[in-house]
C-alpha cells in the first residue's frame, strides 16, 4: 500500500472496525450462555475468539495490501436538502469535508491512547509494588515438573496470574497462614490451569482492546463477562484433570481467596455476583465428547462467517487495486451540479441514502454508474434516478498508477434529506442558486 493511502484507508477502516467489534460482540454475549449449556465453559470461552477474528477480518479486507484484498477509496458524501414546506425543490448541495471524519479519529486515537498510558500506569506501579522472597518457588510448594519454573511473586491482589511478559504467579503475602495445603494444592494446580489455556497472553489482548475501545459502551460488561468466562474455563479445566478437588472445600476457598483489589493484566473475578455465578456452575456436570464437538463446530463456523463477512462487506465496485492513487472527486464541478430531489418524492416525504458506484475513466469522466445495495431500507427508485441522472455530468480526478491515469471504482452516497424549517445556511444557498 502506498504511505499517501493509507490516512484514507485507516479513515474509512476505523467505522468498519468498531462496526465488527460491536456485531461480534453482541453475538458473544448473546451466545455465550447457550453454547456453555450445550457444550461447556471452555467451548464458551472459546467464543470469545470472534470479536478479535472479526476485527482482523476488517482490518484485510481494508487494508491488506496483496490482491485480492483491496480497500475503499476515500470520497464526500453528496447531501441533497429539500424544504418540506416550499413547493420548490431546488437542491441544496454541501459536501462533507474530510476533515471531519479524522476529527473523529484522531478522537479515538487520543482517547485511546490516554486510556493505554493509564494502563501503562497502573502495570507499572503494580510491577513495582511486587515483593520476591527468597527461595520462593513452586517446587517448594510441592509443584514439580516444567510448571516448577513458574516464577512467583508476592502481592496482596494474589492469587492470580499476571503477563509479564513471562507470566507471574501472584500469592498474597500470607498465603502460607491464610490457607491449609488443601487450599494451597487447589490454588496452585488453579492458577496452573490459567497458564495451560494461555491466560496471560489473551488477558494482555483483552487490556489492549479495552483500551481500544475506551468509548464503548459494552466494554465494562465485556471485560467482567470475559474474565467469568476465563474463569470458569480454568475450574472445568481442572475438575477434568486426573486428580479433581473435593467441590465443596473448592467452593469454600474460592469464597476464601476472592480479592477486591484490582489488578491489571491479570486474571480473577472479584464481584459478588460473578463469583456466585461461578460457584453454582461447578456443580454443573460434564459435557459429552459428542456436544463439545458439536460448540466446536459452531465455534469454527461462526469464526468463517466472520471473516467470509467481513471481506464481502467491502463491496467489489467500490475496491482499488493496491498501490493505486484512488479516484476522487472534482469538487469544483459537482458542487454545481447536485442531484434534484424530485417534486413526488418532497411531497411523499420519501428520504434515504443513495450508494453510487462510479467507473472513472482516465479522463475523469464516469465510464459506468449502477447502484449499491447496502443492507438495510432501500431508497425509492425516483432518489435512485435523480442520483443516476446527476453523477453522469460529474467530474473526477482520475486513479492514477505509478503517476499514469488509470480506470477506477468510487462510491459516492448521495442523502436525501427534508428539512422542516429553513437555516441560514439553506437561505444563503438558496438566494445562490436563485
Amino acid at each position: 500500500m502506498s504511505a499517501d493511502m493509507l490516512p484514507h484507508a485507516l479513515l474509512l477502516a476505523t467505522p468498519a472496525l468498531a462496526a465488527w467489534f460491536t456485531t461480534s460482540l453482541l453475538a458473544v454475549l448473546a451466545l455465550r450462555r447457550p453454547l456453555r449449556a450445550l457444550a461447556g465453559p471452555r467451548c464458551a470461552y472459546a467464543l470469545w475468539l470472534l470479536p478479535p477474528v472479526a476485527m482482523l477480518a476488517s482490518l484485510a479486507a481494508n487494508l491488506w495490501p496483496l490482491a485480492p484484498l483491496r480497500w475503499p477509496a476515500l470520497t464526500r458524501s453528496v447531501i441533497v436538502l429539500a424544504h418540506a414546506g416550499s413547493g420548490t425543490t431546488a437542491p441544496v448541495a454541501s459536501l462533507l469535508p474530510d476533515w471531519i471524519g479524522t476529527l473523529l479519529v484522531g478522537l479515538w486515537l487520543f482517547g485511546s491512547a490516554c486510556a493505554l498510558l493509564v494502563l501503562l500506569g497502573r502495570y507499572a506501579a503494580l510491577r513495582l509494588a511486587l515483593r520476591v522472597l527468597p527461595g520462593d518457588t513452586l517446587a517448594r510448594h510441592g509443584v514439580e515438573g516444567r510448571h516448577a519454573r513458574l516464577d512467583i511473586r508476592r502481592h496482596p491482589a494474589g492469587p492470580a496470574l499476571l503477563w509479564a511478559p513471562r507470566p507471574l504467579l501472584l500469592l498474597p503475602p500470607d498465603f502460607e497462614r491464610r490457607f491449609d495445603a488443601t487450599q494451597r494444592w487447589q490454588i496452585l494446580h488453579h492458577e496452573l490451569c490459567h497458564r495451560a489455556q494461555g491466560d496471560a497472553w489473551w488477558n494482555l489482548l483483552a487490556a489492549l482492546l479495552g483500551a481500544l475501545f475506551w468509548w464503548h459502551p459494552l466494554r465494562p460488561w465485556a471485560q467482567r463477562t470475559f474474565a467469568l468466562d476465563q474463569e470458569v474455563a480454568c475450574d472445568a479445566r481442572l475438575f477434568a484433570s486426573r486428580q479433581p478437588p473435593a467441590l465443596r472445600s473448592y467452593a469454600g476457598t474460592l469464597l476464601q481467596a476472592a480479592s477486591t483489589l484490582p489488578l491489571p493484566l491479570g486474571s480473577g473475578v472479584s464481584h459478588p455476583r460473578q463469583l456466585k455465578e461461578r460457584i453454582a456452575m461447578l456443580a454443573q456436570t460434564r459435557r459429552s465428547a459428542r456436544r463439545r464437538a458439536a460448540g466446536t463446530t459452531l465455534i469454527l463456523i461462526l469464526l468463517g462467517g466472520a471473516v467470509l463477512a467481513a471481506h464481502s462487506a467491502v463491496p467489489i465496485a467500490t475496491r482499488t487495486v493496491a498501490g493505486m492513487n484512488p479516484p476522487t472527486q472534482d469538487i469544483s464541478v459537482n458542487d454545481k451540479l447536485p442531484p434534484r430531489y424530485p417534486i413526488d418524492a418532497v411531497k411523499k416525504h420519501e428520504q434515504g441514502t443513495v450508494y453510487l458506484a462510479v467507473l472513472v475513466g482516465t479522463q475523469g469522466m464516469p465510464l459506468s454508474i449502477k447502484q449499491v445495495h447496502k443492507p438495510g431500507p432501500q431508497p425509492a427508485q425516483n432518489l435512485v434516478n435523480a442520483s443516476l441522472q446527476a453523477a453522469a455530468k460529474w467530474h473526477f480526478k482520475p486513479a492514477t498508477r505509478d503517476g499514469k491515469p488509470v480506470a477506477a471504482w468510487i462510491e459516492v452516497p448521495i442523502q436525501f434529506l427534508i428539512y422542516a424549517e429553513q437555516t441560514p445556511a439553506t437561505q444563503h444557498t438558496r438566494k445562490r442558486s436563485a
